[in-house]
């Protein structure tokens, strides 16, 4: 009995630790506590979950299937390792084991939020609303389900239940200036509308976080925008971008290194190879400057019936810094630099291809092409044009003072767009991704690369639409020319847009703002 009331109160301890985030010293007492008690699950899964938060996904699976075979039906291990499968991209395994933790409590809240977030990460968003419509039954108030499915209700296009599932959203937590923000991308503000004074009141608080702050400034960019007040969008749009930017600190350094690196290698090192394509889907990736149109030629091709649009995939990047990763740990000495692709091997590019492959296979597609639109991954088209020589890449362009503005007024989840709240980090970004589509367009030919320029295809819409299928091999479709009736969903900041039919107001739009935006102009190389 005594061992087991200090078995309890080392767990305790753990879950504290857990709470407060101290996941280094979990993992330092986990590893003693299991030497102790090797026969104590929770030991297993504290350390497990801790290394999951750490980034050691790959220890941490091992680490929670030895928990499960010491109590195969607890729900936390389960979730933990559905979890955990969802970070290796092991989509497939994490859904069973949620849904085994589900059979064994259907009301499993934590389990039914995870579940239906992979689901909407496979873009099977239907799926996901079944999920979080099922888990409001048992928690109607929840903030998280209302977030969640507010969220993909968004993607969706359909606004109405979106904010509906915001505003309860709020109600539990009227604190969260978040929402506030997502909630102003579902409409078109008018003067006088109540929420301008709501945001301009919560910004009065002298104890509100500057994260919070950000939120709110954003939201009253956007507002102000909509009833055109350029000064005040402007002055807001600052404010929300200069918190953001202070608290990501962007360089440029990694990517004039990856750029440096590639241009000198390219020829003499991934040139010698060209891989058999071993899938029977053809791939199309859109890629370009965020905001340049890639949603929009996104929604056009994959309105095709012989087309599936997978969203921004992150599965090419993954594979490729995987490959860096390991490269590393075995070369360390004999490595330049980080990204030193001197070091690409046959068997790099098969790992690659494969990674890839296995992550696109578990979607489980029908369509014979798959459209992959990620714009970074305008890095590595030379690396696809090796590792997929049957893909088709679309590279969309848009003048540079519309893209670069268009980003400024955009707060995205993550760190990977960190260049885009800083108007001298943005016009440097630019400046770099022309100069990589220069090098790609006089280094690959035509039949592997289409170049689109945004006012010309908004211009000329159904003879460029025309242009675009005849590249990609498909057959003409009206389906194309009526994208905006899809019920695809659209996870970017493009999410209104791209439900109307063709516009062109967003043409030249930076000159509302012109007289803020010299700097950037100046910058700009093109």
């Amino acid at each position: 009995m005594k061992n087991q009331e200090i078995k309890k109160q080392e767990l305790l301890k753990l879950v504290n630790l857990v709470e407060v985030k101290n996941f280094d010293e979990v993992i330092s007492k986990s590893r003693v506590l299991i030497k102790k008690y090797p026969n104590e699950y929770a030991f297993y899964n504290a350390l497990g979950l801790s290394l999951m938060n750490k980034g050691e996904n790959d220890e941490a699976l091992e680490i929670l299937e030895k928990a499960l075979k010491l109590d195969q039906n607890n729900i936390h291990v389960l979730n933990n390792l559905g979890l955990v499968n969802g970070n290796l991209a092991n989509y497939k395994k994490a859904n069973e084991y949620y849904e085994r933790a589900l059979g064994i409590q259907p009301n499993f809240l934590n389990a039914m939020i995870n579940l239906a977030h992979l689901k909407e990460k496979l873009n099977l968003n239907n799926d996901a609303i079944k999920i979080l419509k099922n888990a409001l039954e048992f928690y109607p108030d929840n903030f998280f389900l209302n977030y969640t499915i507010a969220t993909i209700y968004q993607f969706l296009g359909d606004f109405v239940n979106s904010t509906m599932h915001y505003k309860k959203a709020l109600v539990s937590r009227p604190e969260n200036t978040e929402i506030h923000r997502l909630m102003g991308m579902n409409k078109k503000y008018k003067k006088g509308d109540e929420d301008f004074e709501i945001f301009e009141n919560k910004l009065k608080d002298k104890n509100i976080a500057e994260i919070k702050k950000m939120h709110l400034h954003f939201a009253l960019g956007k507002a102000f925008d909509d009833i055109k007040d350029h000064e005040n969008s402007f002055t807001n749009y600052k404010k929300a971008n200069d918190i953001k930017n202070n608290l990501l600190k962007y360089s440029l350094n990694e990517d004039m290194q990856i750029f440096t690196n590639l241009k000198e290698n390219f020829k003499k090192k991934t040139s010698k190879l060209l891989l058999k394509n071993t899938s029977n889907k053809k791939f199309i990736f859109i890629v370009g400057m965020t905001r340049s149109g890639t949603s929009l030629i996104e929604q056009v091709v994959s309105s095709h019936d012989e087309v599936a649009g997978a969203g921004e995939l992150p599965f090419f990047a993954d594979a490729i810094y995987k490959e860096f990763s390991e490269m590393k740990n075995k070369n360390r000495k004999s490595l330049k630099n980080d990204f030193d692709f001197s070091l690409i091997s046959d068997e790099t590019l098969n790992n690659i291809k494969n990674f890839y492959l296995d992550r696109l296979n578990q979607l489980d597609y029908p369509e014979d092409y798959i459209v992959d639109k990620a714009p970074l991954n305008f890095k590595w088209v030379g690396l696809i044009k090796k590792v997929l020589p049957n893909s088709y890449i679309i590279n969309c362009n848009r003048d540079p003072m519309d893209i670069c503005w268009s980003n400024y007024k955009q707060n995205y989840a993550g760190n990977n767009l960190a260049f885009s709240y800083n108007l001298k980090n943005l016009a440097d970004f630019y400046n770099l991704y022309s100069e990589y589509m220069k090098f790609w367009n006089n280094n690959l030919d035509e039949n592997f690369l289409f170049n689109i320029q945004y006012e010309s295809f908004t211009e000329n819409f159904e003879d460029e639409v025309k242009k675009l299928l005849d590249f990609c091999d498909l057959e003409w479709s009206k389906k194309c020319v009526e994208f905006y009736k899809s019920k695809n969903s659209v996870t970017t900041a493009s999410l209104a847009q791209v439900r109307q039919p063709i516009y062109k107001t967003s043409v030249a739009s930076w000159k509302n703002y012109a007289s803020y935006l010299e700097d950037l102009k100046n910058n700009l190389k093109n």
